[in-house]
């Protein structure tokens, strides 16, 4: 008795998931009769139908909204399958509170522009030489447009200001990165810049001292006369994340009657910068993925997505609408969309968040909330709370844009790459079941796009965003799939 007594409980969990992942028989192995004949449970796999799409302005600003990742990015590197990617920096600096007065015997020595790298890095992973210059811009980083700056957005800068050749080894960073105990270490490096640049910084900070004008203590004065700096790279072979933090700066060096080594610095932390990113596909297989939001390589076996760049991959779920016809009132048990067999290497990492946006069939660009529109209010009570607005908040990791586009959600809120199966998934129940109710109030959503999401987590070379980072991934399209348990009603016996 005692035997047949402790395994009871199993025997009893057992049978129910027997009857549960049975799709025909009406009893179990244990030969118990299915205690419910109304119903049996069944297994489909759904491929989805997909495209590459390229989408236009990504927003790559910093300090924009709050719980997102502020990055610079600096580099090149060329790609076989995605071309050469490049980016550069551009951002305003301005001086430190409280202002330091310099004093009445002071007398400017030099200018030195420290950069402060925040690990991240994507392309070579060889220990290689990297040459950046640095230039004056000739126009100002507007205020007005701070959120709306993107990677495509470009400011004049013509005079270089300093250069410096200097060695990146990828696998100190991620050494670093990882390190329980080197976790705050500070990697920078420092260029010498042209020393009238400084002398004009450091004369306005006289002329503020002597009360000639107030140029040096007034923001909105002083980026008119200094209008900022663009960092690009000469020679590269890949892309590294730099942080606008205080340990990235310009330092105007002096000295004065009484001491030798003395300096004010002018930070970027907290003020106007953004990343511009630019993709040269000619040659590659997505060479023909050149107009905005435009359905691309249909034909193609393989699908993509790039960060930062803006090319990602479309999903059409009109496979699911024409199971569910077949199935009227389904009742999905559990349900997941995946993407298996995805490529991966030590050099071309992939996003580790994809979110799934919302498309307008109608524009075949993501839908945008508003709140003048009556249905779209309906939605997103109608789908209980399974669609979200991307509005900018910290708790919205899938965070791309202040545009108001609606996102998918489930159980969680972004597909997750497993770098071990090498595969994305993400479970789907919920929202594949509101898709499928027979509730005519709502929106049947059949188009949805791929988007690099963003974690919230700052400080970490690891955190992703589909702004700030360059991640790419490339799958096959038969790999996308939605695999689905449910219950449909049958025929009482």
């Amino acid at each position: 008795m005692n035997l047949w007594a402790r395994p009871l409980g199993q025997l009893a969990m057992l049978a129910v998931a027997l009857f549960f992942f049975s799709c025909e028989d009406e009893s179990s192995t244990l030969g118990y009769k299915n205690p419910n004949s109304k119903f049996k449970v069944s297994y489909v796999e759904i491929p989805i139908e997909s495209s590459v799409l390229l989408r236009d302005s990504l927003r790559t600003s910093n300090y924009s909204y709050s719980g997102e990742p502020n990055r610079f990015l600096v580099g090149s590197y060329i790609d076989d399958v995605f071309g050469q990617i490049s980016a550069a920096a551009f951002t305003q600096y301005y001086t430190t509170l409280p202002i330091v007065k310099v004093s009445s015997t002071s007398v400017y020595d030099s200018v030195t522009l420290q950069l402060q790298f925040d690990l991240y890095h994507y392309g070579s992973t060889s220990a290689t030489q990297q040459t950046i210059s640095v230039y004056e811009l000739d126009d100002s980083i507007r205020v007005s447009n701070g959120k709306y700056y993107f990677n495509n957005s470009e400011i004049p800068h013509s005079t270089v200001i300093g250069s410096k050749s200097f060695v990146v080894d990828p696998s100190k960073f991620d050494e670093f990165a990882k390190s329980s105990e080197d976790f705050d270490t500070v990697i920078t490096v420092t260029l010498p810049l042209d020393f009238e640049f400084g002398h004009r910084i450091f004369n306005a900070n006289i002329r503020y001292r002597d009360e000639v004008d107030s140029t040096f203590a007034t923001f909105r004065q002083f980026v008119q006369e200094f209008k900022g700096i663009a960092i690009k790279s000469d020679v590269a072979d890949k892309v590294l994340g730099i942080s606008p933090s205080p340990n990235s700066r310009i330092i105007i060096h002096y000295h004065d009657a009484t001491q030798d080594s003395l300096g004010f610095i002018m930070r970027f932390s907290e003020l106007l910068g953004f990343s511009q990113i630019k993709s040269d596909r000619t040659g590659t297989e997505l060479e023909p993925v050149n107009n905005y939001f435009v359905d691309a390589l249909q034909e193609s076996d393989k699908r993509y997505i790039q960060s930062g760049v803006g090319i990602l991959t479309k999903l059409d779920f009109s496979n699911f609408y024409a199971f569910t016809d077949t199935v009227p009132y389904v009742l999905i048990n559990s349900a997941e969309l995946t993407i298996e067999s995805v490529e991966s290497s030590l050099s071309y990492a992939p996003p580790s968040l994809l979110s799934l946006r919302v498309m307008n069939d109608n524009t075949n660009r993501m839908k945008r909330f508003s709140t003048k529109n009556a249905q779209d209010v309906k939605d997103l009570t109608a789908y209980k709370q399974l669609l979200r607005v991307d509005v900018g908040f910290p708790n919205s990791p899938a965070l791309v844009d202040s545009d108001s586009v609606i996102f998918a959600l489930d159980r969680s809120l972004s597909m997750n790459y497993s770098s071990t199966e090498n595969k994305y998934s993400m479970g789907m129940s919920l929202f594949l079941q509101q898709l499928a109710s027979p509730t005519e109030d709502k929106t049947k959503f059949r188009t949805f796009l791929l988007h690099p999401a963003a974690e919230n987590v700052q400080g970490n070379p690891d955190a992703q965003s589909g702004l700030k980072t360059v991640n790419r991934v490339v799958f096959p399209k038969d790999k996308i799939k939605l695999k689905i348990f449910y219950t449909k009603p049958t025929t009482a016996r």
